[in-house]
């Protein structure tokens, strides 16, 4: 008997009077045949054509009916190919379904195996850095922090043990011990022969900061520290001011430089006048405590828990701490100005000269007054307050003052004379919060040249009229005002102004003169007239007469030479003053004479001239 092999299950077959079945068939591997349908057909095809000859060669001796079993004997021995591939297609998807069974359960135990291995590890920081050396503390436990939570873990703050007490207990704790210790210092300083300094927690403002003490107690309660340090610190500008006791005990102490007034003396006809100036003194350098030295080992002292320490300080050359370079910056001269006038006259006139002493009197009396003034930031100058009022009973002495119609005498006429020398000084000097009011009429003594100084003179009239300015600078500015000779008839009035200078700074002053109206309008001219004096007789002036201006003022703030801006104007005006003349009124009656009888006929006279009118011209 012949068995074929197939993919199916194996049957037995009938006997029959074969036709041979092909070799190669035979020699097939069933499972290869499953490679692909294409070859497997081409096969079975050739087979076909094969048994087809041979059962055409057989026919003549071999009955139809043997040759039909044979046919279908050879067509039923294996299974058809879509069969196969099905079979083998379930087997496939078997076979996937069940390694995706394993995958699954094999990723489930690594996961289980991975979340077991991790549980109660803390995460890591990412601020941290990346070292895979670093052994990395447990996670803190984030809860709610107050007064009732129980520190568990083992913790000391500031040397305390705080284990299992509340949050509320061990900061009592923590506070007895820091008291105890703020309490306990006693640091001695001890410098030769001198008594020892003590300093006490008191004395130097030992403390502790309450906000590093609460978060120590948050952190032992979360168990993220164990022993926690709480810092005694103290007041450095409390200590060295304890320790300048000490230091002002060692000799030889810098010395700073200083700055003095001094007055040089001078006369002028048996008169002595005293003029300020400054004398700077340079500063000496000394001996002293080295403050930062001495600071430093008593941080150290308390920082190491010595609190009961015997310090010896190191003595540091001192230099002074004002120098003379500085003084002369702080007394810079902002600002001066000077005027002259005459002391006594140069003509005969005794009247004349009595006047020009009078008002040299009461110039020297003012100046007097103020001759070196201090004013420090926000403080004003007044003239009137300075001098006082003006009478004769307190030494001032009948001068000319102006007037709307000239100048009359008057106790300290002429001090105006003084108020606008400071005036003029004190605009060069930059400052602007200045009150002044100027002459009804011009005054000829403010500079050389009369239209320059137009909208720069000041006027005061006790009671009236009143000068002040005010030290609107940062800085204390002192003013001198002193007297010098001149010549043998004349002084000057010399006004200085020192201070902080700006460097590079200069103030400049100018006048516009915006109107002028001349007092030679013979239609204002007033006469006043006389009875007792003949119409005949020259017509007298009575008055100074003098133009009007109008005139505006400027004070130009410059720096290193170049115009930055105007900063204070003004604006003045004088009015006219128009002559006032005295005319005569009366007129001479001739007294009648006889005529004597001619003894001859009289020769024929000249007629006389008539008298000349009044006259319009003025002294």
């Amino acid at each position: 008997m012949t068995t074929i092999a197939n993919t199916g299950s194996a049957r037995p077959q009938p006997n029959t009077a074969s036709a041979p079945v092909p070799t190669s068939r035979r020699a097939e591997d069933p499972l290869s045949a499953a490679n692909g349908t294409l070859r497997f057909s081409a096969e079975r095809k050739a087979a076909a054509r094969s048994a087809s000859a041979s059962s055409a060669r057989s026919t003549a001796s071999a009955p139809k009916r043997s040759t039909a079993s044979t046919q279908k004997r050879g067509t039923s021995g294996s299974q058809p190919p879509r069969k196969r591939r099905r079979r083998k297609k379930k087997n496939a998807r078997l076979l996937l379904i069940a390694v995706c069974f394993l995958v699954f359960a094999v990723g489930v135990l690594i996961t289980a195996i991975v979340l077991s291995g991790n549980c109660g590890k803390a995460k890591p920081d990412p601020n941290l850095p990346d070292d895979p050396n670093a052994v990395s503390s447990p996670e803190p436990t984030q809860i709610p922090v107050t007064d009732n939570t129980v520190i568990s873990h083992s913790a000391t703050i500031a040397g305390v043990n705080v284990r299992n007490l509340s949050v509320r207990d061990a900061r009592e704790r923590v506070k007895a011990a820091l008291s105890e210790k703020q309490n306990s210092l006693d640091i001695t300083v001890s410098y030769e022969s001198y008594e020892p300094l003590a300093l006490n927690a008191e004395t130097i403002g030992l403390g502790y900061d309450e906000a590093v003490l609460e978060a120590a107690l948050e952190s032992a309660a979360r168990g993220t520290e164990t022993e926690i340090p709480i810092p005694l610190t103290f007041d450095s500008e409390l200590l060295r001011n304890a320790l300048y006791t000490l230091n002002e005990k060692i000799p030889n102490h810098a010395v700073n430089a200083s700055a003095t007034v001094k007055y040089k003396t001078h006369k002028i006809d048996d008169v002595v006048y005293y003029q300020p100036y400054w004398s700077f003194t340079e500063g000496v350098n000394g001996a002293k405590i080295d403050f930062d030295a001495l600071e430093r080992q008593v941080d150290e002292a308390i920082a190491s828990g010595d609190l009961t320490a015997s310090l010896t300080p190191s003595v540091a050359v001192s230099e002074p701490e004002i120098t003379t370079q500085a003084l002369r910056d702080q007394l810079t001269k902002l600002g001066s100005y000077q005027t002259n006038y005459s002391f006594k006259d140069s003509s005969k006139n005794p009247e004349s000269d009595a006047m020009s002493r009078a008002r040299d009197t009461n110039i020297s009396k003012a100046v007097g007054m103020m001759q070196v003034v201090e004013l420090k930031p926000g403080k004003t100058f007044d003239f009137n307050k300075t001098t006082g009022n003006r009478t004769e009973k307190k030494g001032w002495a009948l001068a000319n003052a102006v007037y709307q119609k000239g100048y009359r005498p008057e106790p300290g006429g002429g001090v105006c004379q003084v108020s606008t020398t400071i005036f003029n000084a004190v605009l060069r000097a930059g400052l602007t919060n200045i009150k002044r009011t100027g002459h009804s009429i011009p005054s000829d003594y403010v500079t050389k040249k009369f239209e320059d100084g137009l909208g720069f003179d000041a006027t005061v009239d006790y009671g009236h009229i009143d000068f002040t300015f005010k030290n609107d600078t940062d800085h204390t500015i002192y003013m001198f005002v002193y007297i010098t000779k001149n010549n043998s008839r004349r002084k000057n009035i010399n006004v200085e102004i020192y201070g902080q200078k700006e460097p590079g700074v200069e103030y400049r002053v100018r006048n516009e003169i915006l109107e002028m109206t001349s007092y030679e309008d013979e239609s204002k001219y007033q006469f006043e007239y006389d009875k007792t004096m003949l119409s005949t007789a020259k017509r007298i002036l009575l008055n100074t007469p003098h133009n009007g201006y109008r005139v505006k003022t400027y004070v130009d703030k410059y720096k290193d030479g170049k115009l930055v801006k105007t900063v204070r104007t003004e604006e003045t005006i004088y009015k006219p003053i128009y002559p006032i003349y005295k005319v005569g009124t009366a007129v001479v009656t001739p007294v009648p004479t006889k005529t004597p009888k001619p003894t001859k006929t009289p020769k024929p006279t000249a007629t006389p001239k008539p008298a000349d009118p009044p006259g319009d011209g003025g002294e």
